[in-house]
């Protein structure tokens, strides 16, 4: 992969890179190597990658479209119980389409994944800064997020993404926000295979209601994988059925 620059420390990140959309998987894995330097618990990790990749990808997408690819950097320090995040771009924005980009749904998203988003445009360029809380856990409540474990694929259709352990009700937020950031926002196609889900699913089920709506909102359906003989999945069978945003299918 071919960098403008890089500067990595446990405390500091700072990548540079064109604005070219196939570097964004790369960038985002280094992003999330960073980050297990850092104190910032999963959940938090979780939202921050997702934020991130919704800034990149604007930045990527719209900062450079009238011409040439120009730098996109991605800068982290970890502060004590903060984490800061910037994305800046030297390019030359446009006001969005409603509902596109950060005249819209990118701007909410990023705000319901971190605590403060700042968005300076000017003449420069564009520079977005996330900061993130991990005094107490990502979510303020310190309690043990770590219940469940998921693997992410691929198939034909988009986005495989495989569920063990226990989901209860307050792991929603943290299963919630890993299948946005896999489907880029619900934008991706999702099969979400549960034959190895726990006992308990009330948050699964939470979770998957959200995520389904987003999916709704680009022509998206989710697809659960739930075979017969899963109890765990079981449960979760009445709920699908009810729900008009999922499909049911036995296995892969």
């Amino acid at each position: 992969m071919e960098l403008t620059g890089e500067h990595t420390h446990p405390h500091h990140l700072d990548v540079e890179v064109l604005a070219e959309p196939q570097r964004l998987p790369w960038l985002r894995d280094r992003l999330a190597r960073w980050f297990r330097h850092t104190s910032c618990p999963p959940d938090g990790v979780e939202r921050a990658l997702l934020a991130l990749n919704e800034a990149i990808t604007n930045a990527m997408t719209h900062a450079y479209r009238d011409g040439p690819a120009g730098q996109v950097r991605v800068s982290g320090q970890h502060r004590g119980d903060e984490v800061v995040l910037t994305v800046v771009d030297e390019g030359r924005w446009k006001p969005a389409d409603p509902g596109h980009g950060f005249g819209g749904r990118g701007v909410l998203m990023m705000q319901e994944c971190v605590d403060r988003v700042l968005i300076e445009h000017s003449a420069l360029g564009t520079v977005v800064t996330l900061e993130l809380d991990i005094a107490n856990g990502s979510d303020g409540s310190g309690r043990n997020r770590g219940v469940h474990r998921i693997a992410i694929g691929g198939n034909r259709d988009g986005v495989v993404v495989r569920v063990w352990g226990d989901v209860p009700d307050y792991a929603a937020t943290l299963l919630r926000r890993q299948l946005l950031a896999a489907t880029c926002g619900g934008v991706v196609g999702l099969t979400l295979d549960l034959s190895h889900l726990g006992a308990a699913t009330e948050g699964a089920s939470m979770a998957i209601s959200e995520v389904a709506t987003a999916a709704a909102g680009v022509g998206g359906k989710v697809v659960l994988v739930i075979p017969p003989e899963s109890l765990a999945g079981a449960r979760l069978q009445g709920f699908a059925e009810d729900h008009e945003l999922v499909d049911v299918v036995e296995s892969l």
